[in-house]
Order: C-alpha cells, then structure tokens, then sequence
C-alpha cells in the first residue's frame, strides 16, 4: 500500500509539473508590480513577460518590452491589444473597471500580497513561479534569500544602531517610515533599530522635533529626495533641527534607491539592506 501511494503521489507531483510547464509556455503575461516583475525576471521568464507598469521600468535594463503606464490606473484597451493570458500585480493595480473587462475576456488576473515580511516575499515567489512553471528556480531563489539572511545575522552588530528612514519636501512636514513597512524589514536585517516603528506604522508625519529626540545615528533618504531638496546642505536648510542629530553630526546620511523599498520586501530591499549592514558595521 505505500509504495502504491509513493508511486501514485509521484505521478500526481510529475503530472502537475508537466502540466504548469506546459501552460507556461504559451503564457503572456503582464506585470503591474515591480515586485512581481522583480521576480519574473529573476526567475528567467522575461520571455512570457509581454509588458509591464511605469513601478516596473527600472527592471527592464535594456529589454524592448512595453511600458503601459501607472499600475493604479491601467486601460483595458491598451491591455487587451497585447492577447495577454495573465495580468499579475500589486493589490493596488485597477481600476477595478478594467480589472473586470480583462476577466471577461478569460484574462487570469491575480493580485499577489505586497507584503513587508521574508514570509510575504516566499509566498509571492510561490504564486509567480507557479504561473510560469519556474518552481525549481524558485526554490533556489529562496533558498539563496534565506542564506543571505543567515548571513545577516550573523554579522550584525552587538549593539543596534538606530536608524530612521525619512521623506521630505518642501513646505511639507517630515515623513517617517513605521513599523510594518519594507524600510523597516530592511533597517532590522541590516542589523539596526528603528525608533519611529514603536510609535507608529506606516509612513507618518512626524515632528522634526521628536526627530531629534529619538537621536537616530543614521538616517536614510531616497536619492530621488536627496536630489530634489540639494542634497545634504538642502536637508539642513530646509530643517535646520536636523544637525542636532548623531547621523548629521557624523556624516551618516545614507541616499538609497528608492526602487529597493516599493512594492513590498523583494531582492531589490534584500541587497540594500546588505548594503546597510556593511556601512553599519564598518562604522562600529
């Protein structure tokens, strides 16, 4: 009776394979999520991959395939034209109008969670690798993921720095990255504390002044804001409070990529905050 079960569970497992590879050869897949797209690249299916949303551009390196605009507010005619078999993105892609047009038209449309977590990000590696029949790869991308977590934790520091990710513009009070956010996973795979994320979730405005009282010995800033404002100098101008802190005081001012932490906890948020673990320790 068990070797019967074994060989049947065996043929079960070698027909569902054949049969996702076989489905995931004639799939056409949009992407509206740069998670989502992400991980169809790194999962080698670029091939099924027949465009993508503005979130996602970043990714395409060169590769000729179409950009079609916000993932929250996507045109089902300019979907359609393209014959895709699947739409697959963030929660937040629609309108729901155009979500609905699609399924009429027998388009698969999945919403994969976003998610802060490393159980998040294995979830959507699941869902993505079964839709292109990549689950072998994808094992092996999580398995990668959680040995450079191994990794992290391995090297962090004895004492956790803390560590603020910050938003700013001009006119507009600061914004603070929470708990429950990907900055936040990454800050504390890197090895740091976040103040703001025990009092608060999310991204919230937060006063310049109880900036300063939690003293944050390093604060990250988009490049893109960094930019935008003129830099270091530009921050200082804008909130002059700011220098009263550890990470002005000491030159730990750290401009990272935007990309790395939208979307959800993907590879992107992985090497950054690797990235983040080498300047903390470096700095002990």
């Amino acid at each position: 009776m068990k070797k019967n079960f074994k060989l049947g569970a065996a043929a079960l497992l070698f027909t569902g394979l054949f049969t996702s590879s076989a489905f995931a050869q004639g799939a056409r897949i949009i992407s509206a999520g740069s998670t989502v797209t992400e991980l169809l690249f790194a999962l080698g299916a670029e091939k099924e991959v027949v465009a993508v949303d503005l979130t996602s551009r970043h990714y395409l390196d060169g590769r000729e395939i179409p950009v079609l605009g916000y993932h929250r507010q996507l045109s089902a005619e300019g979907l359609l034209a393209l014959s895709p078999t699947h739409l697959v993105g963030s929660p937040e892609m629609g309108p729901e109008s155009t979500l609905n047009l699609l399924k009429s038209a027998k388009v698969d449309v999945q919403k994969l969670p976003t998610g802060t977590s490393i159980e998040d990000f294995n979830q959507r590696v699941d869902s993505v690798a079964s839709i292109t029949g990549t689950e072998v790869k994808g094992a092996e991308i999580k398995a990668d993921v959680a040995k450079k977590i191994e990794m992290l934790n391995a090297s962090a520091p004895e004492k956790r720095p803390s560590v603020m990710f910050m938003m700013m513009s001009d006119g507009h009070p600061l914004t603070v990255a929470g708990d429950e956010t990907t900055v936040n996973t990454v800050i504390e795979l890197a090895g740091g504390m976040n103040p703001a994320a025990k009092e608060t979730t999310s991204y919230k405005p937060l006063s310049t002044e109880s900036i300063v009282e939690m003293q944050p010995e390093y604060i990250l800033v988009s490049e893109r804001t960094l930019s935008q404002v003129g830099g270091i100098e530009g921050m200082v101008k804008q909130q002059p409070l700011l220098s009263a802190t550890p990470a002005f005081k000491n030159d730990n001012i750290i401009p990272i990529s935007g990309y790395a932490i939208l979307g959800g906890f993907g590879l992107a948020s992985l090497d950054l905050a690797t990235d983040l673990n080498k300047r903390i320790v470096a700095g002990e």
